[in-house]
């Protein structure tokens, strides 16, 4: 087990310095880069699903996405813990690095972007889900004022679904008796 020691650089005390664990944060951020490359192919799959317009494919992935941002925030409580003073202040990794040998230095760098580089690409794929969820939406809704539309067969109801004003009288019944 690597240890690196953390010195707190603006208050001198008596009291040892914090040692953080860099084989466990390395594990850690090893562990949140399979959780977030698991969520980039959730976030596909869920741009496909939507494709399809596929309710139980979208049910099914929206429960293990809900699933994997709980190990996520699990993993990041554990790492936050990991890496807080005796304050609990945490401290971004780009301040703590230089605490650590050489090795240890070049390891955490490694995960530490491929796991910024995933976090990037959930991003963006979860953008386009978004987008394509507010395409979806959109259609929709022009869907649902097209046949509000063609079955207001006195042209009472506006694209819109409401009812418009008009100074035109329909003839909705026939009087037979006469």
């Amino acid at each position: 087990m690597k240890l690196a020691t953390r010195a707190n650089p603006k208050k001198r005390s008596t009291s040892t310095p914090r040692v953080i664990d860099t084989d466990r944060l390395d594990s850690m951020l090893g562990q949140l880069a399979d959780e977030h490359t698991g969520l980039l192919e959730l976030a596909q799959a869920h741009r496909q699903a939507i494709t399809h317009a596929s309710i139980k494919e979208l049910n099914a992935i929206t429960n293990k996405t809900t699933d994997a941002l709980m190990r996520i925030a699990r993993i990041e409580d554990s790492r936050r813990k990991l890496i807080a003073d005796e304050n609990g202040k945490v401290s971004p990794l780009d301040d703590l690095i230089d605490q650590f040998n050489p090795a240890d230095q070049d390891r955490i760098n490694q995960s530490r972007t491929r796991l910024k580089d995933l976090i990037l690409r959930v991003q963006e794929e979860q953008n386009a889900v978004k987008e394509a969820t507010e395409n979806l939406a959109s259609h929709m809704r022009g869907l649902i004022q097209q046949v509000g539309a063609s079955l207001s067969h006195a042209g009472t109801y506006s694209r819109a679904g409401a009812i418009a004003p008009t100074r035109t009288q329909v003839v909705s019944s026939l009087d037979m008796v006469q």
